[in-house]
């Protein structure tokens, strides 16, 4: 009953954050974390312990589908060359230099600090999008940077499992092993992604209930990340195609009146996702900073190194962009 309850409070507290959020013109993901961490520091303030799994399994698979559909093919077409630039040149050297300064500013091993480079190596695309609706960008930067997050963190996370298994090994590494998971991994979940997104579409063209319609879009996620992770693939991956290409073909699988429905219950579902996942990472954070220990009393100075080089790398990364551009 208490993680029920904690649930809830967290609605109510999201609720009317989105609400000052937009009349203040302040992005709301930020302005969850804040409030998520000012509930933390309350007396009394349950402790929120959140597991990987559950984050994987139960929210990033929707969050990650309902910003794909919104690209469009011919926009995406537009952009590719500088999307593949940043999405994946830039995810990995990224991942290197933040792994380079971890491992010489940190007490983590080269192979530990490799992992957090991959893991800090992505923009959020939740967060990217809100931002971008909010500052009126160019409607080609949107898509753009849209496309980017949405791509690199597929990258960040098929990266992110291959430095898990470099970790793991430990001096038995095989780099040439590791390019060939990291291409299994894409691969695989480009390829499965693609044979869901036909399948649900050959669906969806014989639906006409609402209701089926919304059930249909609701599992899509979830099916396409639960079947390539079975398959060793990469779930994330897998959604993202299966956004992108279904995404594409929305008006040809259903009329109008039905897409403002699936639109309705879409936005209902990621709000209340969106809410709850920014808001347990304000909860969580005094929790995990009591547990770091004495020996850690450096980590504020570590943190703020770390996010100095990424935000270096990815103004440098712009010069071979333009290059590549002209």
């Amino acid at each position: 009953m208490r993680i029920v309850g904690t649930v809830l409070f967290l609605v109510v507290l999201a609720t009317l954050v989105a609400t000052g959020a937009r009349r203040w013109r302040i992005p709301a993901p930020s302005l969850l974390v804040v409030a998520g961490l000012f509930v933390a520091l309350l007396p009394g303030a349950p402790e929120i312990h959140i597991t990987p799994e559950i984050i994987g399994l139960v929210v990033l698979p929707p969050l990650l589908y309902a910003s794909a559909e919104e690209l469009s093919w011919r926009e995406l077409r537009a952009v590719w060359k500088p999307v593949s630039v940043l999405a994946v040149g830039l995810v990995l050297a990224s991942a290197a230099v933040v792994g380079f300064v971890a491992s010489a500013l940190t007490p983590l091993s080269w192979q530990m600090a490799l992992v957090l480079g991959t893991v800090l190596a992505s923009t959020d695309p939740v967060a990217v999008t809100a931002l971008g609706r909010r500052l009126a960008l160019p409607p080609r930067v949107q898509v753009m940077v849209q496309a980017e997050s949405l791509f690199n963190d597929a990258t960040s996370l098929v990266l992110f499992r291959v430095a898990v298994s470099i970790a793991i090994a430990s001096s038995a590494v095989s780099w040439g092993s590791a390019g060939s998971e990291f291409a299994l991994l894409a691969g695989g979940g480009t390829l499965i992604g693609a044979a869901i997104a036909g399948v649900v579409m050959l669906i969806r063209r014989r639906i006409e209930d609402p209701v089926l319609e919304t059930v249909v879009a609701l599992v899509t996620p979830y099916a396409a990340y639960v079947l390539a992770e079975s398959a060793h693939a990469s779930g994330v991956t897998s959604v993202v195609v299966v956004g992108v290409l279904v995404g594409g073909s929305g008006d040809r699988l259903t009329s109008a009146r039905i897409r403002l429905q699936l639109h309705a219950v879409y936005g209902t579902v990621i709000f209340l996702l969106e809410s709850v996942v920014f808001s347990l990472i304000g909860l969580s954070l005094p929790g995990l900073i009591r547990e770091l220990g004495d020996e850690n009393r450096l980590w504020l100075v570590y943190a703020l190194a770390l996010a100095g080089t990424l935000i270096t790398v990815r103004i440098l990364w712009i010069f071979p962009l333009s290059a590549l551009l002209q």
